[in-house]
C-alpha cells in the first residue's frame, strides 16, 4: 500500500466514509467507542481461551472475534484518520508544528493508559495464580492472545484517544463587522450630514 501522504489521504478519504459519521464530537466519541469494542473482542478472546483451551470452542471463537475487532477497527481507523486531518495515520514530517504537539500529547496520554492497562492486568494474574499450580495451568492459547490483546490495546489508543479528545471547530463569524454601519444605519467611515431647523441638510459650508 505504501506510506499514506496528504495527497493519498485527500484521494482516498474524500467519499469514503461519510462526513456524517464523525462531523460531531458525539459521533467521533462513537466511533472512539466502537474502536475500544474491538480491542475488548481480543480480551474476550483472551478469557475464553483461559477458560476453554485447548478446544475447537476456544479456537473457532478466538478466530470469530479477532475477524470482527479487525473489520469493525478498519472503519474506525478511516474515519478518524478523516476526521484528524492526518493527526493519525500520517508521517510526522507531514505535519504542521500544532498537529505535531497534539500527537504529542496523545501518545502521552496513550502511554499512561497502557501502563494502567499493564497495571490493573498484573494485579489480576497475581491474584488468579496465586497457587503456584496455577501457573503451569494457564494454557498457551490464553498467554499468546492476552499478549495480543496488550499490543493491540497500545497500538490503537492513540487513535481512539485523538477521536475521543477532538472537538467541534469554532461557528464561522455570519456577519463581517467592516461592512456594518453604525447603530443608525450610518457608514462609520463617514461623517453624519448637519440638518437645518426644517429637517433639510445644509448643503457646503453655508447656515441658513
Amino acid at each position: 500500500m505504501g506510506e499514506l501522504t496528504p495527497e493519498r489521504l485527500e484521494a482516498r478519504y474524500r467519499e469514503w466514509p461519510p462526513r456524517s459519521w464523525y462531523a460531531t464530537r458525539r459521533r467521533r466519541r462513537i466511533l472512539a467507542g466502537m474502536g475500544a469494542g474491538s480491542a475488548g473482542m481480543i480480551w474476550i478472546s483472551a478469557i475464553v481461551c483461559w477458560y476453554l483451551a485447548p478446544s475447537d470452542v476456544a479456537m473457532w471463537t478466538t478466530f470469530a472475534l479477532a475477524g470482527s475487532a479487525l473489520a469493525i477497527y478498519f472503519v474506525v481507523w478511516s474515519a478518524l484518520v478523516t476526521a484528524t486531518r492526518g493527526v493519525v495515520g500520517l508521517a510526522e514530517r507531514y505535519l504542521d508544528e500544532r498537529q505535531i504537539r497534539e500527537r504529542q500529547k496523545i501518545q502521552a496520554d496513550a502511554r499512561r493508559g497502557t501502563t494502567m492497562v499493564l497495571v490493573v492486568l498484573s494485579l489480576v494474574l497475581l491474584l488468579a495464580s496465586r497457587e503456584a499450580e496455577k501457573i503451569v495451568q494457564i494454557p498457551a492459547a490464553a498467554i499468546v492472545t492476552l499478549m495480543s490483546a496488550v499490543i493491540t490495546t497500545h497500538l490503537i489508543l492513540p487513535a481512539l484517544l485523538a477521536g475521543w479528545q477532538m472537538s467541534d471547530p469554532p461557528p464561522d463569524d455570519e456577519d463581517d463587522p467592516g461592512d456594518e454601519g453604525d447603530e443608525h444605519g450610518h457608514d462609520r467611515g463617514g461623517e453624519t450630514p448637519s440638518l437645518a431647523a426644517d429637517g433639510q441638510p445644509i448643503e457646503g459650508n453655508t447656515a441658513a
